[in-house]
């Protein structure tokens, strides 16, 4: 997984690194590993981090009026070529350089000749900066801009907005928009195919986003209203797993008339533990993040609503948590249907052997985690929530595209 920025300013008096840095900070929920930026002026200049966009120290001579940057688990972006460079959310099969010189010499033929699945921005050695998805659609990218002064492409809308920009519209899966000195233009490269990644909807992406056409916050609440219609608990109090999954728990609060309460407060950083990178992290993380609050919890029973489950490590640590501080009862829910295969986009999905849900039954999952029951959205829930022009390849093992 991988957030993408790119910045483009009009006239050359700009320095855009800053707009780069802070643009990145907002999309870092999308990926943290390692992250970097690039900025054009007279040649390219680059700053690479391995960690979160947040730990990288600007120099002050880093100066430009055009850049991208690249926040994710790919240690390799943003590349720096011969022609230009390039940043990447997904996966793309072949040469590297070699795109990157079809990019600068064919772009629209190159773009319809690579094999993957992704979004990318490319910034060439001449100051021409290209943003495209490719057609099926699984990778989000927008596109904004600060007045008449910026031009901005993102993964996702909090790239743009978090550093005052304006968000204007979508990137449609198979158009390519090219930005230079002149002009913004578009160009449909291939038939659009639409498949939406599910996981983005229901996960990667921030509650204050707008993506794939979807507002982020409204979607998960009509998630958490649907649960609510499939699985009705009895129980006293109804709390989510923040961030990602507060949504969920106010709509299936709104839809039982169950008090929603908040049942955890924040200590140390913002980790994400579906994308840490070793597995102390993966378990300490839910300490680092979810602090419950005792008086909401004790003596109760609660709902705890989570947006997907792994590997079962989190959950498991904060159902004890609840345990430990006085819950009568804790049952779950997840805001997904069962994640049963790896996915093969990028997403930070591992492989069936390490699927809680594709190994044991739902009994013994919730015996593992120390739940009193637990429950999955439906795949027929969350077609009638998002639709059904989705990748749920993870949780049907169907993937609409072979790279």
């Amino acid at each position: 997984m991988a957030g993408i920025i790119g910045v483009y300013a009009f006239d050359k008096i700009w320095n855009v690194s800053k707009f780069l840095y802070y643009g990145l900070i907002g999309l870092q929920n999308r990926g943290y590993s390692y992250s970097g930026l690039v900025v054009l002026k007279d040649n390219f200049k680059a700053i690479t981090n391995e960690g979160a966009p947040e730990d990288i120290t600007l120099p002050s001579d880093i100066d430009g009026w055009a850049g991208v940057g690249y926040t994710g688990s790919k240690i390799s972006y943003p590349i720096i070529t011969d022609y230009g460079t390039l940043v990447v959310d997904g996966i793309i099969k072949g040469d590297i350089q070699e795109i990157a010189k079809g990019l600068y010499k064919e772009p629209e033929k190159t773009l319809r000749d690579i094999q993957g699945v992704f979004s990318l921005i490319f910034l060439s050695k001449d100051g021409r900066l290209i943003g495209y998805r490719d057609s099926y659609g699984i990778k989000p990218l927008e596109i904004g801009g600060f007045g008449f002064d910026l031009a901005i492409l993102s993964s996702e809308t909090s790239g743009i907005t978090v550093i005052g920009g304006e968000f204007r519209r979508e990137i449609k899966p198979g158009e390519a928009v090219f930005i230079d000195t002149y002009q913004i233009s578009y160009t449909q490269v291939e038939e659009s195919k639409h498949n939406y990644c599910a996981i983005d909807l229901i996960y990667q992406s921030r509650i204050d986003g707008f993506v794939f056409n979807r507002y982020i916050y409204e979607t998960r609440v009509k998630i958490g209203e649907q649960l609510a219609e499939e699985k009705r608990i009895d129980a006293d109090v109804v709390i989510g797993v923040p961030d990602t999954a507060l949504p969920f728990a106010i709509g299936y609060s709104k839809r039982t008339g169950i008090p929603y309460d908040l049942g955890f407060t924040r200590t140390g950083s913002p980790i994400r533990t579906m994308l840490a990178s070793d597995d102390f992290l993966k378990v300490i993380g839910v300490q680092l993040k979810l602090n419950p609050i005792k008086s909401v919890v004790k003596g109760k029973r609660v709902i705890l609503i989570d947006d997907s489950m792994v590997t079962g490590r989190t959950l498991k640590n904060t159902v004890f948590s609840l345990r430990s501080l006085g819950a009568k009862e804790v049952h779950v829910l997840i805001g997904s249907p069962k994640l049963i295969s790896r996915c093969p986009y990028g997403m930070e999905v591992p492989e069936e052997k390490d699927l809680i849900a594709a190994n044991l039954t739902d009994e013994e999952i919730a015996k593992v985690i120390g739940a009193d029951s637990i429950y999955w959205l439906s795949l027929e829930g969350l077609y009638k929530v998002l639709g059904k022009s989705l990748c749920v390849g993870c949780m049907t093992k169907k993937y609409p595209r072979v790279i």
